[in-house]
């Protein structure tokens, strides 16, 4: 294709606008091989205004993979040069996340069946969590669903980790099968209305406590040394509260106590080591997710 297409350029230059790329993105997706092998023409060759943006477009419309070596380089350079000063940004927190203590950390990626995994700025992973799913076509012809996951830097003491594997932890013999590779396991979640929470404790394999809104019974395990006594409440009288239950009901303020709730973490936070982009199936990467990620 030659460059001088005016559809894909005027595309490319919506991408710069705040309130078009979403709709651009999905306007590039549509043109389907001839709108990749545009962009690369234009990665290769000019209008050298448009460069820029069309690497933005390759990477939304998961297109990453067809990127040359020089712009793989490059990309990582720039990765690399960022990570010393790196520092944590004002993103919207996903609602469901694991907490493992840092010094042990290295075991959830075997733990959740990780691979692939490559240094990432806060603002890459965060970015890179909010499209966590891709559906890659192998050369048999089947496809297969793959999950990202992103592993922060730590942070007193813990690191977290966001995508879609995190979900799998809502199942209790996940959550300790992370334990039993990292010492310790927290699970946490809340729903987008702030209407029902959750968290799980494990250790050594084993989930030792947990809370669910909506779940009977909502408390699982005993009270640990650090909840809040159901009888501190204003309102409680005996026969008010299932036997094993506490005040402890919601998940950033339990994290908050144990962990760290990354509602919390600002510039001011300690942080340190850097973080990690990985994904549930070996040898596919970061190129075919959607959604171009920050550095």
């Amino acid at each position: 294709m030659s460059t001088q297409n005016p559809t894909l350029e005027s595309l490319l230059s919506q991408l710069a606008r705040r309130d078009a790329v979403r709709q651009a993105e999905k306007d590039l997706k549509a043109l389907g091989s001839e709108g990749i092998a545009g962009l690369l023409e234009i990665r290769r060759s000019g209008p050298g205004a448009l460069r820029r943006h069309a690497l933005h477009a390759l990477a939304a419309i998961g297109a990453g993979d067809e990127l040359g070596d020089r712009d793989r380089r490059a990309l990582e350079r720039l990765v690399r040069v960022k990570l010393p000063t790196d520092r944590p940004l004002d993103h919207h927190c996903p609602f469901l996340w694991l907490a493992v203590p840092a010094a042990a950390y290295e075991g959830v990626f075997d733990a959740l069946g990780l691979h692939d995994r490559i240094p990432a700025t806060m603002a890459m992973g965060m970015s890179a969590v909010e499209y966590d799913t891709a559906v890659t076509t192998g050369p048999d012809g089947e496809e297969t669903t793959v999950h990202r996951a992103f592993v922060t830097p730590e942070f007193q003491g813990w690191r977290m980790v966001f995508g879609g594997p995190v979900s799998d932890c809502v199942e209790e013999e996940v959550l300790a099968r992370v334990s039993a590779h990292c010492g310790q396991a927290h699970f946490y979640f809340r729903d987008a209305y702030d209407d029902e929470h959750g968290w799980a404790i494990a250790e050594q394999g084993r989930v030792i406590r947990s809370y669910r809104t909506y779940r009977e019974p909502a408390w699982t395990g005993d009270p640990l040394p650090w909840e809040v006594p159901q009888t501190e409440d204003e309102g409680w009288e005996p026969g008010l509260y299932e036997p094993n239950a506490s005040l402890e009901a919601n998940a950033n303020e339990v994290a908050q106590t144990v962990t760290v709730d990354p509602e919390q973490i600002d510039e001011d936070t300690p942080m340190s080591g850097h973080g990690w982009l990985a994904v549930t199936a070996p040898g596919v990467g970061n190129g075919p997710f959607p959604g171009a990620l920050e550095i």
